[in-house]
């Protein structure tokens, strides 16, 4: 009696399986030779003196003889393959001794399924004397077990050291495996332990037909599913497009005021300069106006808009209103005592003065008006 809760275990891989196979036996023979469906199989095993090499083809099998591994053996291969056609565009299997490879089965747990050869590898040191850097493996499912949650496998593996020498004799005498299995049955197809580096691409109709067929699905396949989202990604993308016209324009609508604040600022910034820093030339003809006849000068300093001169006058303390009256100088004041010049009977002075720019007349005002707020 069937059990209603206990889950349905469906095996899509194996209903395909015997679905193609249903299909093929429809297919007309003329029809699956062009497609590859009968292609021969030459099946190669090591002999004593060489390679034992059969045909297999339809179910049938036809031992060719024995071939030497030298000029000989490849002499008669090369006449082998001129005579017959079948022979020539067979198939290439090399199946292995046992000598030469090792096969264990064992349980895995049923969640490794999907990285089986990934685990199968990593207990390929506990389950043979050897690791993955020394041999050739294939680990395949053999039975799921769902009671245990667990999956039967079968690992097939071939020492590197045995598998490489072997190819490279077998392809200095003229063949070349296509496949390389392990008591192999050419129509089961259990293990495939060529290496990477011996596998020769295809070059048959057949594999070309199928791989456009398949290319042609997989891309109708995506057209269906991508086709929708594509329209959406181009309007998106158009769309973006629309921004960035925008944002660029915004962007130089926003460079532009920026440049025009910077000029601003500058010419701001000049215009106050002008208006504040005192001209050396107005400073000394202001000096040559206001300064008495009868008055020499012999020194004069000019430092952050302070000017100090040193000189001798009849009259010392008269010069300090004459130059406090100008426009260019401000805040003048004695900087060290006056002294007599007993040569001359002048007096000597040296009278310091903040220098203006006379050219403005509120910029006397303006210094004013700070000296007032520095104490605050």
């Amino acid at each position: 009696m069937s059990i209603l809760t206990q889950p349905i275990k469906l095996d899509a891989a194996g209903f395909f399986r015997w679905w193609g196979d249903e299909l093929a036996a429809l297919v007309p023979t003329w029809l699956k030779k062009l497609f590859g469906g009968s292609r021969p199989v030459l099946v190669l095993k090591r002999a004593t003196r060489g390679v034992e090499v059969t045909l297999w083809a339809a179910g049938r099998t036809e031992n060719l003889g024995e071939f030497s591994l030298d000029e000989e053996g490849r002499a008669r291969r090369e006449d082998l393959m001129r005579q017959r056609i079948d022979v020539q565009h067979a198939e290439v299997l090399l199946d292995l001794t046992p000598s030469d490879s090792m096969v264990r089965r064992f349980r895995l747990p049923a969640a490794t399924e999907e990285n089986l050869a990934q685990v199968a590898g990593f207990e390929l040191d506990r389950l043979t004397p050897f690791t993955t850097e020394q041999v050739y493996y294939h680990v395949r499912l053999i039975e799921r077990l769902p009671d245990t949650k667990q999956i039967y496998v079968e690992l097939a593996l071939t020492p590197r050291n045995r598998l490489d020498p072997l190819l490279e004799e077998l392809a200095a005498s003229g063949w070349f495996a296509d496949r390389v299995e392990i008591a192999a049955d050419p129509a089961k197809r259990a293990h495939q332990l060529l290496p990477e580096r011996f596998q020769k691409p295809g070059k048959r109709l057949p594999r070309i037909l199928n791989s456009a067929l398949a290319a042609l699905l997989v891309g109708l396949a995506l057209l269906i599913v991508v086709l929708p989202i594509w329209r959406d990604y181009r309007r998106s993308a158009e769309l973006e497009q629309e921004m960035r016209k925008v944002s660029k324009v915004a962007k130089e609508v926003e460079t532009l005021r920026q440049d025009a604040e910077k000029l601003s600022r500058e010419a701001s910034f000049l215009t106050k300069r002008k208006r504040s820093e005192p001209a050396m030339v107005d400073v000394i003809n202001e000096l040559s106006r206001v300064i008495p006849n009868n008055t020499w000068l012999y020194g004069l300093q000019y430092k952050d808009r302070r000017l100090v001169i040193q000189g001798q006058s009849p009259s010392a303390s008269s010069l300090i209103a004459v130059m406090e009256a100008s426009p260019y100088l401000h805040n003048t004041s004695f900087v060290s005592p006056v002294t007599k010049d007993v040569s001359s009977g002048f007096e000597r002075f040296q009278i310091a003065s903040q220098v203006l720019n006379g050219r403005f007349p509120d910029a006397k005002s303006e210094a004013s008006g700070s000296r007032t707020q520095e104490p605050e």
